[in-house]
């Protein structure tokens, strides 16, 4: 399941589909009423920073996206009705958002009303179906109107190709690993034999009913406090970038284990007692300290919060990041990958504190600042293998889609598959990180080799 900007992707042409609301369920929607949940913290952040970037004209991107391949020509209405059939399924996609003095309110569209029709775009080459995708994809998932997506199809005789944007106040990358087997099975007609899943909705009430636990004075918030007062951690090498500014982003990806290898390396952390994850960060602190001698590696990194049975395969945005800490030195790979797995379990402590909260309770330290126009530097790892029908992903060209970015530090993705291991980072695109960045990951990918082959060896 590769990961794959707008600019990056190169669809086959073939006849543009583009499955719209109907009329009605327009007019409806417009008119819903407003929902007594909540937005989350991530919502909410989400939509200020979105309708910020929008008055200061600011290139952006706030959707995720998935594709995949069906196999021969793509019955159209069979599509649109199966993708009202999923979205009435998850809650949150039957949701929009308005603002309400400071802050906003949620609306809520009845399910029975919800209806898509297909309406052809005409027969079009690969590079007009990007240019559509590139003009139609940020006003078409606006979470201020509704539906807050986009779907459209490129049918050919042979296979066709669906693509789905979500806003991402309504998404993440683990719902939408699930989307292409749910999907499939609402347009073949089993959609009924789905299992039950959780509201989204419900869990953005719980999120505010946790948090507004927290005070000032919780360990939660010191523990955040003391680790930004060294600053946020841009990444291990120089960028080039100045302070405050964002830039537009490029990326560059590698291959890091086969099957096999990533077996190893998963052996290699156990030994240790430490999952795949922890592995990860214990390579990138052992990377930081050859590359610059730096005695601590300091990252953002994020983390699940579906941690009921009932969110298990919810879409939603059911992700926090927390600050996570660790040493870069050890007499062996293996203390330094226990370090890392201490580091990770402690950061696990704050995941119910998301940076929009602690910006509230701290309103004069300089995190308070950071929501709204940017977002943090951030290191990912995903095992893409545990989706449902995973071991179809590659015979049914399935991928994230992602817009275009802008940011002053790395975001780093470790993303694992029944395939192959692979690395994605994107960086501010200066003269300084092109060069800087592709030797980093070019060293991350050898650390990560190596702890595969040596286990517990020497650093």
């Amino acid at each position: 399941m590769e990961m794959t900007s707008l600019a990056e992707y190169d669809p086959q042409p073939g006849e543009l589909i583009e499955f719209r609301v109907t009329e009605s369920s327009s007019d409806i929607a417009a008119k819903a009423a407003v929902h007594p949940a909540p937005l989350s913290h991530l919502q909410e952040n989400h939509v200020r920073r979105r309708l910020a970037n929008d008055r200061a004209g600011n290139p952006q991107a706030p959707w995720l996206g998935v594709h995949f391949d069906l196999p021969g020509r793509l019955d159209a209405t069979a599509m649109a009705t199966a993708l009202a059939e999923w979205v009435r399924r998850h809650t949150t996609l039957l949701t929009w958002f308005a603002a309400r003095g400071d802050g906003f309110e949620r609306h809520a569209v009845a399910p029975d009303s919800v209806g898509f029709v297909p309406e052809s775009r005409g027969d079009l080459s690969g590079q007009a179906v990007r240019d559509f995708l590139q003009v139609r994809l940020v006003p078409a998932t606006d979470p201020t109107r509704w539906p807050p997506l986009l779907a459209c199809a490129v049918v050919r005789d042979m296979s066709s190709t669906v693509i789905l944007a979500i806003d991402h106040a309504h998404t993440d990358g683990l719902s939408l690993q699930a989307a292409f087997s749910e999907l499939t099975a609402c347009y073949e007609g089993r959609g009924a034999r789905l299992p039950e899943v959780g509201s989204y909705v419900d869990f953005c009430r719980l999120d505010r009913e946790r948090s507004a636990r927290l005070d000032a004075g919780s360990p939660e918030v010191a523990r955040w406090a003391d680790f930004l007062r060294a600053g946020l951690p841009l990444g291990p090498v120089e960028l080039g970038v100045e302070p405050g500014r964002m830039y537009r982003t490029t990326a560059i990806g590698l291959d890091v284990f086969e099957p096999a290898e990533a077996d190893a390396f998963g052996r290699a952390c156990k030994t240790a007692g430490v999952g795949f994850s922890a592995g990860m960060l214990a390579a990138l602190a052992v990377t930081g300290h050859r590359l610059s001698g730096q005695e601590t590696y300091r990252a953002l990194v994020t983390v699940h919060t579906r941690d009921e049975p009932r969110w298990e395969r919810a879409h939603g945005w059911f992700i926090n990041t927390v600050p996570v800490e660790l040493p870069a030195t050890g007499e062996t790979f293996e203390r330094v990958l226990e370090g890392a797995g201490e580091a990770l379990a402690r950061a696990g402590e704050l995941r119910a504190l998301t940076p929009m909260r602690l910006a509230e309770l701290l309103p004069d330290h300089h995190i308070a600042h950071l929501g709204t126009t940017q977002t943090p530097p951030l290191v990912s790892y995903l095992d893409l293998r545990h989706a449902p029908a995973a071991r179809d992903f590659a015979s049914s060209n399935v991928g994230f889609l992602t817009g275009e970015g802008r940011a002053q530090g790395l975001h780093l993705w470790l993303n694992r598959t029944w395939e192959r291991t692979y690395l994605r980072i994107d960086h501010p695109d200066t003269p300084t990180a092109r060069t800087t960045v592709p030797h980093f990951a070019k060293l991350l990918r050898s650390t990560l080799r190596e702890l595969a082959g040596a286990g517990a060896g020497e650093t």
